[in-house]
């Protein structure tokens, strides 16, 4: 059984919260990934780790929205903008990089070599 001070659970409860678990669910699975000696991330650097990608989504959907105005420009007879290949070489990269970082978090933890 664990024992915390006030303060002591206080912080607990708080991370547990953040992680959308119980102070209980929290300081086993914290626990449990310590005593396993693995990389695991904790509930909270999972948590923004997905906020942090929920947020490159959407700036990848304002460039996407730049890249359809110049493929109506260019529909309509146009010339290509001056940004178009470098536009859709960084969109490239950017969503080669969001999948890799998913699929890192979809990946169970590894151990320590």
């Amino acid at each position: 059984m664990l024992r915390y001070d006030d303060a002591e659970y206080d912080v607990v409860a708080s991370a547990a919260a953040r992680a959308g678990m119980t102070p209980t669910g929290y300081a086993a699975h914290v626990a449990l990934d310590g005593a396993r000696d693995t990389n695991a991330r904790t509930p909270d650097a999972n948590r923004e780790v997905l906020l942090e990608l929920m947020a490159c989504r959407s700036q990848l959907r304002r460039y996407g929205n730049n890249l359809n105005q110049a493929a109506r420009i260019l529909n309509a007879g146009g010339d290509a903008p001056e940004w178009l290949k470098a536009a859709i070489a960084l969109t490239d990269r950017v969503v080669h990089n969001i999948d890799r970082a998913v699929q890192d978090l979809l990946d169970p933890p590894r151990g320590r070599t």
